[in-house]
């Protein structure tokens, strides 16, 4: 259990990855289902990149930093990025490397955030969705309670900034906007929408070819989607790829499952059916779902 008032959030695990040259935007376009042609000095985007069959192999948070393009993901992904992107270079002049060694991760959040923030020297803070830049210091607004800072570790340690939590508020805080980040526990299983990836802007129709794009475009011009992550919420922990069961039949399986303030549980749980209902996890003391609301809508109309 944590204090979720508003604070400094640890970011130092995380993965980051940054991709240079001339070549890299090209590179990336065709890597990543996230249109970079998009990407100016005052955005951001989700993206995720895909096996041949369209299952995704890693998701990013993608940034553009002047001529450098920045991946945060999870931690634990840095070896499976790397090795899946590296690859690809053939004779592209890019460069694929860790970045930690060139900059720091900090996360800050909270219902109090311009407070927190204006304590620090950092107000006005960016609006939702935005990103910019302040002495030296690129700040994301990715919700209205989390904001990612980026910076130098040399500027990073300039900040009045007190003993930061443990990254788990930075994650529940992903969980419910509905972001599912893949882990290595998660990569190879799921095609984008399954994540919700449309409904966050993480996947361009319109862009060119990339990796896995046939499945995924062929799921959204000739399929339905048959199966969502849903925000859910649990009284007990439960391993990720847990199955859930509606009546006795497997209609899906928990994504992720974290504590929150309460001491409770809430994560995402990837399942099938327009409205599930009547879920319980496949355990020896099966547990009842709660379907809990996320900040979209599944359809357009």
């Amino acid at each position: 259990m944590f204090d979720f008032s508003a604070g400094w959030i640890s970011l130092k695990d995380r993965t980051l990855i940054q991709v240079t040259g001339p070549d890299a935007l090209p590179f990336l376009q065709g890597q990543l289902t996230f249109d970079l042609l998009t990407l100016g000095p005052d955005n951001f985007g989700w993206a995720a990149h895909c096996s041949p069959k369209g299952k995704v192999l890693f998701t990013a948070l993608v940034v553009k930093a002047g001529e450098t393009f920045l991946l945060d993901a999870p931690a634990g992904m840095s070896e499976l990025m790397l090795s899946r992107l590296r690859p690809f270079i053939l004779r592209s002049k890019v460069r694929i490397e860790e970045a930690r060694a060139h900059f720091s991760v900090m996360g800050l959040m909270g219902q109090d955030l311009e407070g927190v923030a204006e304590s620090a020297g950092l107000s006005p803070l960016p609006a939702v969705g935005r990103q910019d830049e302040q002495a030296e210091l690129r700040r994301l607004r990715l919700s209205p309670e989390q904001l990612l800072i980026i910076a130098t570790p040399q500027r990073l340690a300039e900040l009045p900034i007190p003993p930061a939590l443990s990254a788990q508020p930075w994650e529940l805080g992903n969980i419910r906007e509905g972001i599912a980040e893949v882990t290595p526990l998660t990569t190879d299983r799921y095609i984008p929408q399954w994540l919700n990836w449309d409904r966050i802007g993480g996947i361009s129709f319109r862009k060119g070819c990339y990796t896995g794009q046939e499945i995924v475009a062929r799921t959204h011009y000739l399929g339905k989607v048959k199966r969502r992550a849903r925000h859910i919420a649990l009284d007990s922990a439960v391993p990720v790829g847990t199955s859930i069961l509606h009546r006795g039949e497997v209609t899906g399986e928990i994504f992720s499952c974290i504590e929150n303030e309460r001491g409770e549980y809430e994560g995402l749980a990837i399942l099938a059916g327009e409205e599930p209902s009547d879920l319980v996890t496949a355990e020896d003391a099966p547990q009842t779902l709660r379907i809990l609301p996320l900040p979209y809508a599944f359809s357009d109309g």
